[in-house]
């Protein structure tokens, strides 16, 4: 009840001069233990990224010039996934470890080439990387947990109504002029209906009224002042 609460640390370790253990104490600082985070840290000014694993035991930051990290809700501090959850990091038919794996192939595929037009189509992404075949579903980038053949247990009931809901990318260049580019609904540009969901699977017939169309929007370039 007496910790910091997680926006108002980020807040702060977003002011940062530069990338280096100063920020892992702001994080880290009397937090509530509300939302253990992989935090992702850029310099513009030195062409530095890092990533704060930040779990409640374990704190991890590891930095580079050149390279890459990608995450998609997978614990990556092996210690911290042993001590800390039970997050299988060995199973590859789950959301997070196929996700995970895409994101390494596409780097790994586009290394020295990223740019905004590729982030976009990145988050666009419809190759399950288990199975192989282009189809949207949980384990696919472009997140459609709704349009699994499988659904997808754990943390909702199977076909629950959730995944990419919102996208966000930049470059340095943008980053330093506090600008980036964002599309709500599927970065893929499907739609989601909800009648068409609700006829395949009408136990989530409770959450009308409150359940609503989620259209796909372009990609737009959202500025600060």
């Amino acid at each position: 009840m007496n910790g910091i609460p997680e926006f108002v640390r980020a807040r702060k370790a977003m002011q940062c001069i530069r990338v280096d253990r100063r920020c892992g104490p702001d994080l880290q600082g009397r937090q509530q233990r509300g939302y253990a985070n992989d935090w992702l840290i850029a310099d513009t000014r030195t062409n530095e990224i890092a990533s704060l694993e930040l779990g409640l035991k374990h704190v991890t930051l590891e930095r580079k010039t050149d390279g890459y990290f990608v995450g998609s809700n997978y614990p990556i501090n092996p210690q911290l996934a042993a001590d800390e959850t039970s997050f299988n990091l060995h199973d590859m038919g789950l959301s997070a470890n196929a996700r995970h794996k895409r994101w390494v192939q596409l780097m790994e595929e586009n290394k020295g080439k990223i740019d905004l037009e590729r982030a976009h189509a990145f988050l666009a992404d419809h190759v399950d990387s288990t199975s192989g075949k282009t189809e949207p579903s949980e384990r696919t980038l472009c997140g459609h947990i709704d349009a699994s053949p499988r659904g997808s247990g754990n943390w909702q009931p199977p076909f629950g109504i959730a995944g990419a809901v919102q996208n966000k990318a930049t470059d340095a260049a943008l980053a330093a002029k506090m600008t980036f580019t964002a599309a709500a609904g599927h970065a893929c540009g499907q739609d989601f209906i909800v009648a068409d969901h609700l006829k395949a699977h009408p136990e989530f017939g409770w959450e009308l009224p409150l359940l609503h169309d989620m259209k796909a929007q372009g990609w737009t370039t959202i500025a600060g002042n």
